[in-house]
């Protein structure tokens, strides 16, 4: 029985996910004003076994998607869909291994939290790129157009959604006024977040729907092999 990289993977990222979506509306349910702040705040709290949880799913079936990926050569490990989707799961691995600062009890940033925030920006940068660079060369492919062209259309938005965070780093760098300030940073992210994860399933769906195939394919030509000529 052949590994099925892709058949684990999507799942993954679609139960990370949903795991970090019923942390959120839970905890929204009981403090509605708990949105206002950073998704990575659930790292500092008693909740943080289960975000932790959600994000190792997501990087996870992201690392799966892309060695299925690159089994079934819908993208070459030196290209940028590898690149960026393989710094899109480190940068889930560092949130996870480094948690947020907590503010309330260091006011200077520390190299914790200096990794961490890196870590988080490369996993939002990354992974609008890497969905854009692995749609791109498929978007008039016979069997594949579809798929493409909708993955495509969903990386752009979520590179939409990183306009306010790019707006609020420009007023930041040219004003007075903190960067994070600008905007309500924790409802900015949770926008962003929920258009690159789904961007990302979209991805994984793509890459499980190129699994079956193949394996359809070679079941029906090991068939064709056992009948008698």
């Amino acid at each position: 029985m052949s590994i099925r990289p892709a058949m684990i993977g999507a799942p993954s990222i679609i139960l990370g996910a949903l795991v970090v979506l019923v942390l959120d509306i839970h905890t929204a349910w009981q403090a509605p004003s708990h949105l206002r702040r950073t998704i990575s705040e659930y790292g500092l709290g008693a909740q943080q076994w289960v975000f932790s949880i959600g994000v190792v799913l997501l990087a996870f079936g992201s690392a799966l998607t892309l060695a299925a990926a690159l089994r079934y050569r819908l993208t070459r490990p030196a290209s940028a869909a590898s690149i960026f989707l393989t710094l899109w799961t480190v940068g889930l691995v560092a949130v996870v291994a480094v948690p947020k600062q907590d503010w309330s009890n260091n006011a200077s940033l520390s190299l914790g939290g200096t990794i961490h925030r890196l870590g988080a920006a490369v996993a939002f940068v990354s992974i609008p790129v890497a969905v854009f660079a692995f749609s791109r060369p498929w978007l008039h492919d016979i069997v594949w157009a579809v798929r493409a062209r909708v993955t495509t259309g969903l990386s752009v938005l979520s590179v939409v959604t990183l306009t306010p965070i790019v707006y609020a780093l420009a007023v930041g760098v040219t004003g007075s006024r903190p960067w994070y300030r600008v905007v309500t940073l924790g409802y900015v992210e949770r926008v962003l977040v929920v258009a690159e994860v789904i961007a990302l399933i979209s991805l994984s769906l793509w890459v499980l729907a190129a699994e079956r195939r193949s394996l359809a394919s070679r079941e029906e030509q090991q068939l064709e092999v056992s009948q008698p000529a």
